[in-house]
């Protein structure tokens, strides 16, 4: 079953006359600034208030009226304001309510904490403050839930955070392995490449020997033939001189 929260504020209907304390024009401004409120003219009965309270600032009475019209129509921090200026009213009587509707101003701020502190004050001011009293419970229960939410909220950041640099450091792993993958790739290439060069300088080499081989061995015939032919010519100039003297003893 949903739990409701009484945020309950109360009108201070105190308008005993009282010639020390109280003038004809701040009653009648009360009573009809109280009068706009009932019918939910929360406006007007602000701008009543505020300039009954103008014109009577000490008047904790006043201020609460004020504080709940600000209320109202959603001004809480100017709500606040006006309930701290009641309770500096040493005669103001309804304490326990304006620390009540102080609560229920940092109940609708979500600050919860303020909000038990404000409830408590008002207990302390009327322990029979039964609104004060439910609302104390429950918006402990809020706390509790809100700081459960906060600290799952926490965690999920956590979480989320460490799942973050999961990513990050399988992204920078991925990324290290491509770079250690290029960076082999290329010592690869360059000793392949290298390994070309090699052979193509032994290729060069070999060729450049196989043609001075070829060039020795193509010198070395020409002297053989120039050596052949020369013992030829030799031969025959020697066999010529012998047919010579042959023929003189004839």
């Amino acid at each position: 079953m949903m739990l409701k929260i009484i945020l309950f504020l109360l009108i201070c209907f105190q308008v005993t006359l009282n010639a020390d304390i109280l003038t004809y024009d701040k009653v009648f401004k009360n009573l009809k600034g109280i009068k706009e409120y009932n019918n939910e003219n929360f406006e007007k009965s602000e701008d009543i208030f505020n300039e009954n309270s103008i014109n009577n600032p000490r008047d904790g009475r006043l201020h609460f009226n004020k504080a709940n019209s600000k209320y109202k129509t959603g001004k809480l921090e100017e709500a606040e304001q006006e309930y701290q200026m009641a309770l500096k009213d040493q005669n103001f009587r309804n304490r326990s309510e304006t620390y009540h509707n102080l609560g229920n101003v940092k109940f609708q701020e979500q600050d919860y904490k303020e909000a038990i502190k404000q409830y408590r004050n008002a207990l302390i001011e009327d322990p029979e403050n039964l609104d004060a009293r439910y609302n104390y419970e429950l918006t402990s229960r809020f706390l509790q839930q809100q700081q459960q939410q906060q600290q799952q909220s926490q965690d999920d950041q956590k979480s989320d955070k460490n799942e973050e640099q999961q990513e990050q450091q399988s992204e920078q792993q991925k990324e290290d392995d491509n770079q250690d993958q290029q960076q082999q790739q290329q010592k690869q290439k360059q000793n392949e490449e290298e390994e070309q060069r090699e052979n193509e300088e032994q290729q060069q080499q070999q060729m450049k020997l196989d043609e001075k081989k070829k060039e020795e061995a193509e010198q070395m015939l020409k002297t053989l033939l120039q050596k052949e032919k020369e013992e030829m010519k030799k031969q025959k100039e020697k066999l010529n001189v012998d047919k010579s003297k042959k023929g003189k003893y004839w």
